[in-house]
């Protein structure tokens, strides 16, 4: 599926998932003169609404998704929790279509032991960890209490985890755990950070990496609140974090936008998880006065060569949520009067708690950012 077999020379860009991450991919590739199309199971979704060419099934109707991939020419993704199988089958279809990312990285992101082994073996500092099954429930270990147990996969925002403070608790939690016999979870030991950090960067075809260095991230109820950038941290921690997030694109064969995460303990950076699609920690790119997130991965994914020259100025990224949310728009029409804000909604139909609307980005330091900004 090359070009020359397409009726014109347009690229036809497909992704899997349609929410706001595809959204954004859409709004920076359909200028651009590219055809874009998404693929999930949701109806009028906010990529569809977006301008892109939808097509409606279950990820695992692999007769729709073969008649998906026979209009595009590259794949990428804008939702990682796609089922193993469905990956599997891609994998077989990498000589026919172009893959970016190659869909090792989705197998590896959504499965959080395998992450944690990955990161280890690459040689990072991560928190302790061990794979929880009912078979290694009664195995001593020797991570201290506090921890964290997560599902193994499909957890974001704080879903499918819980922390346990002691045994005692443990024990309450595994009397429900097994249900089937067959769960999986990693336990983690609990991190006392300084602060949480994050990454974006674009690595190209050519293996050439475009990174707009770390990112401060501020979070409530397990959900990203606020992103500062640049984050407040030394240059020599900064460089950290960055030469650890290109190996480990690298280490993928990566081509596309990434998000990598980290904590900071006693001036040391902890590897905490990576996101392989852009990030809502890298929104606040789309106001910094330079290439967004989402412009670097629709170029990386097409075979362009990175930009001469990057250089984004401080930028703030608030999340808006479905809490109050009538307030909180209130609060960002009277923000927009001044030109240093912009406004993203997402166009969700339902706005639920927690759920993520829209965000909000003022072009600025936080020292300059009107109050009201941390209400929305």
């Amino acid at each position: 599926m090359t070009n020359s077999s397409k009726e014109n020379s347009t690229t036809k860009i497909g992704v899997l998932g349609s929410g706001q991450l595809g959204q954004m991919m859409g709004l920076e590739a359909l200028p651009l003169g590219y055809d874009f199309f998404c693929y999930s199971p949701e109806k009028d979704s906010p990529c569809e609404k977006a301008g892109a060419t939808a097509t409606v099934a279950s990820y695992e109707d692999l007769s729709s998704l073969k008649t998906f991939l026979s209009k595009i020419d590259v794949l990428s993704f804008e939702f990682e929790n796609i089922p193993k199988s469905t990956l599997e089958y891609l994998e077989s279809e990498k000589k026919q279509i172009q893959i970016f990312p190659p869909p090792k990285a989705l197998v590896i992101a959504q499965d959080r032991f395998l992450e944690k082994t990955h990161f280890r073996k690459l040689g990072f500092r991560t928190a302790d960890f061990f794979h929880l099954t009912k078979e290694s429930s009664q195995m001593d270990t020797s991570i201290p209490y506090p921890w964290i147990i997560k599902t193994l996969r499909f957890g974001y925002d704080g879903k499918g985890q819980v922390k346990v403070k002691d045994e005692g608790e443990y024990k309450e939690f595994l009397q429900n755990a097994f249900f089937t016999g067959k769960e999986e979870y990693l336990v983690e030991e609990v991190i006392p950070f300084q602060k949480e950090i994050s990454i974006i960067l674009t690595r190209f075809q050519n293996g050439e990496i475009v990174c707009y260095g770390a990112v401060e991230n501020e979070h409530k109820n397990h959900i990203l609140d606020l992103s500062i950038f640049p984050a407040r941290i030394p240059v020599g921690l900064n460089l950290e974090a960055t030469e650890m997030a290109s190996k480990l694109a690298e280490s993928l064969d990566y081509v596309g936008t990434m998000g990598v995460e980290f904590f900071l303990k006693e001036n040391h950076m902890y590897l905490n998880e990576f996101a392989p699609r852009p990030h809502n920690t890298g929104h606040f790119t789309q106001d910094c006065q330079s290439f967004s997130q989402f412009h670097l991965h629709v170029s990386a994914i097409t075979g362009n060569h990175p930009p001469t020259d990057v250089r984004p100025k401080p930028t703030l990224m608030k999340n808006i949520l479905g809490n109050e949310y009538k307030e909180s728009l209130a609060i960002a029409r009277t923000l927009l009067k001044d030109d240093r804000y912009q406004l993203h909604l997402y166009g969700k139909k339902d706005a639920k708690i927690g759920r993520k609307m829209g965000h909000m980005n003022f072009k600025g330091n936080l020292e300059e950012v009107n109050p009201l900004f941390h209400d929305l």
